[in-house]
């Protein structure tokens, strides 16, 4: 075989390994920003589960109240009625007129329910008011957790690694002090 057909089949090699390698190097780099995505999620799911609770908990001490006091049954129903009216004008609709009404009664709920919030970090993760924590569990502020929550975000954006849910746990611990 001639020299120079060798070198053309060595050639093609070599720019064959070389776009190999820019494009290994192309899903290696969407691979990590994937991930870095993929570890940033935990704490945004973490964070929604916390948030869920506490606007559970509110619902159901917005409803405690209700039922001790007729006065704030009224207002209720007329902040809901009047979301729904509200919604009825701007939308046209009835099932958005009937959604606001509903948004606002909750909403209004809600907000008879509010309190200072903890976290706790035991086992079970909850949030409860400030009137029913123990302290048999350790608690951070609701503002804190969040807090905590967002740098974590950061550093996962950044490329730390979180790991699993307990581990996110530990470093709120460990920094809760």
């Amino acid at each position: 075989m001639p020299s120079y057909a060798l070198n053309a089949i060595l050639e093609d090699l070599k720019q064959e390994l070389i776009s190999t390698e820019v494009k290994s190097k192309e899903i290696g780099s969407r691979f990590e920003a994937l991930y870095r995505e993929i570890e940033s999620m935990k704490v945004d799911a973490l964070q929604s589960l916390i948030e869920e609770q506490r606007k559970s908990a509110a619902r159901d001490r917005g409803i405690a109240s209700l039922l001790k006091n007729k006065r704030k049954v009224r207002n209720s129903l007329l902040v809901a009625a009047g979301s729904f009216v509200i919604g009825a004008l701007l939308t046209r609709d009835k099932l958005g007129a009937l959604a606001a009404g509903m948004s606002g009664f909750d909403g209004m709920v809600q907000g008879l329910g509010e309190s200072k919030w903890y976290v706790s970090l035991g086992k079970t993760i909850s949030v409860l008011p400030c009137e029913e924590i123990s302290q048999q569990a350790t608690w951070m502020t609701l503002d804190s957790f969040n807090e905590m929550m967002e740098e974590l975000k950061k550093k996962a954006l950044a490329g730390e690694k979180l790991e699993t849910l307990d581990n996110v746990l530990s470093k709120l611990k460990k920094n809760r002090g």
